[in-house]
């Protein structure tokens, strides 16, 4: 029983009606004959409980009221669903990689025919998947697995940057039948899920109360590091000594967790905890005292500057810009320096749909390589492009235009109504000119015009940026002012 077992009774549970096989074939990214393949294992799973996925043209794959209480009643798309999944070998590309890092974590060594006979897999796909794991350990950690001619598989990391390693994986992965199943793969004993929500509760009260505030996901991988450092030490892996004293909040953590579980980690287990915790990403309602330091507060006045020098976008003065940059800066800075992973992903193609914001977003990677030597992940200035978005929006700028036209009162003003009924305060209008006006007008007056909206052609006369539309202002028109706001934003916002 596969992972696509679980989507696809998922999604014919939830379906009030019903759902065709191509819709499924389509989700699931496999052909309608896999589909149907993958129904009568189903099907088969499901006899013991007298239930079974139906099938007809009219409605495509569906359960029966009864059936659906049944299933739910016996909560078996978890319960027994997810164990079969959890407990069966590695079933595909992504899942064999993870089997084969997570166990060269947990072993010294591994022979290439004990990897070949476990996966069932050939020589060519094994080797094929190290190469694609080298890929990632050198793009994301700088390390690499050795596989030498004798067979014995090995990874070069020390135990920090094999936490790293699982805390990535763990990261990537947020499904929580992906997750124990991953977790399976390197630690034996209780649930991963039902543990980490006993945690979860006292590291959610403990750092609300000192003034930190996390997202879920942050919270939910802090909590599976916890779990890391208890299993690994129950393995017998101890980290070399950390230097360091404990924050407030991670002292207070320790000491709640000790009380109620009776974990005892090391100091060092500790502080590199605390590394943990400070690299996560924090909300609204931290205290920016808290996570601010010297280095993110230069960082962040450095980037201010130059958005101010190459952009004119003046976000100096608000003291809410700063804390919202210091807020994701200061852990950012730590994820790169400790090789942290960041918990939340965002859709990295999100420059394309703000082009001007991630120009401007792009100026910290300078900044930070300057200062650190460190390099700025294409996920950060995505979400640092976000903050941006957010922040010129919030600009009450309004962009001084005047308007070229050698048409009579009606048009004119008919180009102001079109002007302000499509862009509303974006757009103030500060003068109308007709053609030869315009053409001896005295510079000075023009100096900070930022804008001109005309009917006739200017380019001979002005270096002022301008747009050329219809005195009918057809609907062209206004989609190339618009696209000129797109991408000249940190203008006009």
């Amino acid at each position: 029983m596969n992972r696509r077992h679980r989507d696809i009774l998922n999604l014919i549970f939830n379906a009030e009606e019903g759902i065709a096989g191509g819709e499924l074939a389509r989700i699931c990214n496999v052909t309608v004959r896999t589909i149907r393949s993958d129904i009568k294992n189903i099907n088969n799973l499901l006899e013991k409980y007298n239930v079974k996925v139906e099938s007809s043209i009219k409605k495509g794959y569906f359960l029966n009221k009864v059936d659906k209480d049944t299933l739910k009643k016996n909560n078996v798309i978890r319960s027994v669903i997810d164990y079969e999944y959890i407990r069966e070998n590695p079933s595909d590309p992504i899942e064999r990689k993870v089997y084969i890092l997570f166990n060269l974590i947990d072993k010294k060594y591994i022979l290439k025919e004990e990897l070949l006979e476990g996966l069932h897999i050939s020589e060519a796909t094994l080797n094929n998947d190290i190469t694609a794991i080298n890929k990632w350990m050198k793009e994301n950690f700088r390390l690499s697995i050795s596989y030498p001619l004798n067979g014995e598989i090995t990874l070069k990391a020390d135990e920090i940057e094999k936490r790293n390693i699982i805390s990535w994986i763990l990261a990537i992965r947020i499904k929580i039948s992906t997750v124990s199943k991953y977790w399976s793969y390197i630690f034996d004993g209780k649930n991963v899920i039902e543990e980490s929500r006993k945690l979860y509760h006292i590291v959610n009260y403990e750092t609300k109360k000192w003034g930190y505030y996390l997202s879920g996901h942050s919270y939910q991988l802090f909590c599976y590091e916890l779990l890391v450092a208890i299993n690994r030490q129950k393995q017998g892996v101890e980290l070399k000594e950390i230097e360091g004293e404990l924050t407030g909040v991670i002292a207070s953590i320790r000491n709640k967790i000790e009380k109620k579980f009776g974990y005892k980690l090391s100091k060092s287990e500790w502080l590199n905890l605390q590394n943990c915790f400070e690299s996560k990403q924090f909300i609204s309602g931290t205290d920016i005292k808290n996570i601010e330091t010297k280095e993110a507060i230069y960082v962040v006045n450095e980037f201010l500057k130059v958005l101010y020098d190459k952009f004119r976008m003046d976000l100096r003065n608000n003291k809410d810009n700063k804390c919202k940059l210091l807020l994701y800066i200061a852990p950012m800075i730590n994820r790169l320096k400790y090789r942290h992973c960041i918990s939340n992903k965002i859709d990295k193609n999100i420059a394309k749909n703000y082009k001007a914001e991630f120009k401007m977003a792009a100026e910290i990677k300078a900044i930070i390589k300057r200062k650190f030597n460190l390099e700025v992940k294409s996920i950060d200035l995505a979400y640092i492009t976000i903050q941006l978005v957010v922040m010129c929006g919030f600009k009450s700028h309004s962009l001084k235009t005047i308007i070229v036209c050698d048409y009579d009162e009606s048009i004119v003003d008919f180009i102001k109504y079109k002007i302000k009924n499509n862009f509303g305060e974006k757009i103030n209008i500060a003068r109308c000119y007709d053609y030869q006006e315009f053409m001896y007008e005295d510079k000075e007056k023009l100096k900070n015009v930022e804008l001109i909206i005309t009917t006739s052609t200017i380019a001979d006369l002005t270096d002022i940026p301008f747009i050329r539309i219809n005195p009918e202002f057809y609907d062209n028109d206004i989609n190339t002012i618009a696209e000129y706001f797109k991408e000249h934003k940190q203008l006009i916002l």
